[in-house]
């Protein structure tokens, strides 16, 4: 299966971006992810650019 560039475009504006906080490179999904409780959620990254890792967490509102 081929991909249309406007079609990769439109798919990548569609998903959060993340960016290392060392070297800048985009990562597009986590290591791993962790449910900590009912409104938060961890994602360890680690940029195969350069290496570096690290944790975000993910906080929902309570309903």
């Amino acid at each position: 299966m081929e991909l249309r560039p406007r079609a990769t475009a439109k798919f990548a504006r569609s998903r959060p971006v993340i960016e290392c906080a060392q070297c800048g490179e985009r990562l597009f999904v986590p290591e791993w992810s962790e449910y900590v409780d009912e409104r938060r959620v961890r994602h360890l990254w680690e940029c195969e650019a350069c290496g570096y890792a690290f944790e975000t967490t993910v906080r929902y509102a309570a309903a």
